[in-house]
């Protein structure tokens, strides 16, 4: 049953409701909104992604509850948040973060775009063969070296004192809900590398020796998690706080998205494409999520999207800015350079912890602003691979709302339009994660289909339609793309192997 509203709380006009809050790779968000979804005021915070390692990425699960109170006390300085009645997290996937029973992290989180363990999921997958994983996962594909499997087996072979001291493998949004209210949880979504269609842990978690003991209990992402332990920045003790999901299902909450068809992408620190399909069959190369409140998402991340701007500009020299403001001048297509995106590997569509990035097509007259649109261009290659392979499983959207920090420079917008063919939606507030949480929040104590309320939450500044004069340029460059990608396989597999055995490598 939906609970009554607290004791001298008044839903309306300038009162915030719910507070949501997106846990991200580079920066933490929290926006508090109205009962009719107005936002009030908004907060952030950032970290740095530490890389002691060419292929390790890791974060201090400390500065994610650091952020996160920032954040709130930010909120709290603009407007009174003693009305709030809930508060919905969601965050950043595949980073797993292990803390002992009081949930304290006992090591830097392994990030998404941390790869170390490739090597032990290789052989892990070679082990079991297609049988074995279909066995332990219902699929054949190999597991890949941001699962929990292979990162506990890694963990426990390399770090052991780590392990045993380990009661809980959370990830971001489950390590602050825990810090909330006291109590580990999970949900099925975020969890979708171990969960299977029936909502539950998949036996395959066995293939990591005490995994499955130290996984937290699953709850649906609407449902209350528990209740603050204490007052918090104005928030009363007793708040209802959801359970929360993976920041790629709050945007899809928070772009609105709610008929079969719908189709949203983001362009954050990676790419996330997602759409509602009229059922669970799987694609090849994307997820096939477990029904959520009666729909049925495909998606995918791809490894690297806004960071891969981020890389360049450093290694330019240059700031993020510098860079948008010269790739404004070249012209499309950048006289035939091409950028594959695959800086750490690389998940959705292709799922291959080897390749690496490249250019390719320089010559003597390339300029810093055609390598500087390259990136951008390249980016939205990897968005139409993974929009084309999320498309085998859903219908062909003709428009895509776009999100993320990505979405705020009108080139990329453009460009991400006349690379796919279609008309892009850029998303009012640009972190829709945000948007998601507040909406599981709400439902958390109304009972509402969170569906429906995110359909009427979500909002769009601006449509950019895809210039088909560029069509024949775009289609080319991007069949180029792809197909350097399979003449570039055996390459990025030696690269690997040397990367392996070199002195201070890596697998």
């Amino acid at each position: 049953m939906p609970e009554p509203t607290p004791p001298g709380t008044t839903d309306g006009p300038g009162v915030p409701a719910y507070v949501g809050v997106d846990v991200g790779s580079t920066t933490t968000k929290a926006i508090a909104f109205t009962a009719d979804g107005s936002p009030l005021a908004s907060g952030s915070a950032g970290y740095e992604i530490s890389r002691p390692s060419p292929d390790r990425a890791e974060q201090e699960g400390q500065d994610w509850i650091d952020a996160v109170d920032a954040c709130v006390a930010q909120l709290a300085a603009q407007v009174d948040l003693g009305p709030v009645r809930a508060i919905g997290v969601t965050s950043q996937v595949d980073t797993h973060v292990p803390v002992d029973a009081d949930l304290r992290p006992l090591r830097p989180a392994l990030l998404w775009q941390d790869v170390r363990t490739a090597a032990t999921a290789a052989a892990l997958n070679e082990r079991l063969g297609p049988e074995g994983r279909l066995a332990g996962w219902g699929d054949e594909r190999p597991v890949d070296a941001s699962n929990p499997v292979p990162r506990g087996l890694w963990l426990a072979e390399h770090e052991p004192d780590v392990w045993a001291a380990t009661r809980w493998l959370l990830l971001p949004k489950d390590l602050v809900v825990g810090w909330l209210t006291g109590t580990p949880c999970a949900d099925p979504l975020g969890s979708f590398k171990v969960v299977g269609p029936d909502g539950r842990y998949v036996a395959g978690v066995d293939h990591a020796p005490g995994l499955a003991e130290r996984l937290a209990p699953l709850a649906s992402p609407e449902t209350p998690a528990g209740r603050t332990l204490r007052g918090w920045h104005g928030i009363r003790a007793g708040t209802v706080v959801a359970t929360g999901t993976m920041d790629a299902f709050g945007n899809v909450l928070g772009s609105g998205l709610h008929e079969v068809g719908h189709t949203m992408a983001t362009i954050g620190t990676s790419v996330i494409v997602a759409a509602l399909g009229a059922d669970g069959t799987p694609a090849p190369g994307v997820v096939a999520f477990a029904p959520f409140c009666s729909r049925h998402v495909h998606a995918g991340p791809t490894q690297s999207g806004g960071e891969s701007l981020r890389w360049w500009a450093r290694l330019s020299g240059h700031s993020v800015e510098e860079v948008v403001a010269a790739a404004a001048t070249a012209a499309p297509g950048c006289g035939g350079v091409v950028f594959a995106p695959h800086l750490m590997g690389e998940r959705a569509p292709l799922w291959d912890d080897h390749v690496r990035a490249w250019f390719t097509g320089l010559s003597s007259s390339t300029t810093f602003a055609d390598l500087s649109r390259a990136v951008l261009e390249g980016v939205a290659y990897s968005l139409r691979e993974l929009l084309e392979a999320v498309e085998v499983a859903t219908p062909r959207a003709a428009a895509l709302t776009l999100s993320g920090g990505g979405s705020r420079s009108e080139l990329w917008c453009q460009i991400a339009a006349d690379v796919t063919g279609r008309v892009v939606r850029r998303s009012r507030e640009a972190d829709t994660a945000v948007v998601g949480a507040a909406t599981l929040a709400a439902s958390a104590v109304t009972g509402d289909d969170p569906w429906r309320a995110a359909a009427s939450l979500a909002q769009v500044d601006r449509v950019f339609e895809p210039d088909p004069g560029l069509a024949a340029t775009y289609d080319e460059l991007y069949a180029l793309y792809r197909q350097t990608y399979e003449v570039l396989g055996p390459v990025h597999d030696r690269l690997a192997a040397h990367r392996s055995t070199a002195p201070g490598g890596t697998p």
